[in-house]
């Protein structure tokens, strides 16, 4: 059991990290944020997607997405946050940046919550675990604590204070994102979609952490 849970964090961490978050904080609410000001032709929206998808899915070139991008820069926030992302998950934080930096900067005014967090994940590429726990923290303190954010920054601490040793902390987020996902059914539906591996959910994962913080060390 021991193997099996130290797999399932590892690969729902690096998911969480670098993939799942990193879309939902700087793609999904940042381009409807900017979706009312804003508005591609349907052809340009295809152009731009079919050079991604052959970038994404079939190792075509990338300067043919990045000359498409170019041509058709209101585009630039929902793609170019696609694209860190894709970089981040390759270990290619220096490429993520440029695009990464670009989309906080468009959506900085209308989602400063978010952007906060999606920087982050950048901070987790780059190994300041410290800092983008520090970050996270004051994060926690300045959102609203009925969001979805709230229960992924939570998740986020949670698994920074593990990997800096915090054992305090890390129980302290586990049991408040525990009530969280007990108070707050609707939004928690997400995170236990994000993380669950066959039978292994979320909620598994805090009641293993809770108990492996009180049995006694050998």
């Amino acid at each position: 059991m021991k193997d099996q849970w130290i797999d399932w964090l590892q690969d729902k961490q690096r998911h969480f990290f670098y993939g799942v978050i990193f879309v939902l904080a700087s793609l999904f609410v940042a381009f409807q944020a900017f979706g009312k000001f804003h508005n591609p032709t349907t052809s340009n929206y295809l152009l731009v997607n079919q050079a991604f998808e052959k970038w994404m899915y079939q190792g075509e070139a990338f300067e043919k997405l990045e000359s498409a991008l170019k041509e058709n820069p209101e585009l630039e926030t929902k793609f170019g946050a696609l694209i860190a992302d894709k970089f981040l998950v390759q270990n290619d934080p220096d490429s993520a940046q440029a695009f990464a930096d670009n989309v906080f900067k468009r959506v900085l005014n209308q989602t400063p919550e978010h952007t906060t967090f999606a920087q982050g994940s950048l901070l987790i590429e780059s190994g300041d675990l410290r800092q983008a726990l520090t970050s996270s923290l004051t994060l926690k303190a300045d959102i609203d604590h009925s969001t979805l954010l709230y229960g992924f920054n939570l998740v986020r601490i949670a698994s920074l204070a593990r990997a800096l040793h915090s054992e305090g902390q890390e129980q302290s987020a586990l049991e408040e994102l525990e009530t969280y996902m007990q108070t707050h059914e609707k939004v928690s539906s997400v995170l236990t979609e994000c993380f669950h591996e066959g039978n292994l959910t979320l909620t598994d994962y805090i009641s293993h952490r809770k108990l492996s913080a009180q049995a006694p060390e050998k």
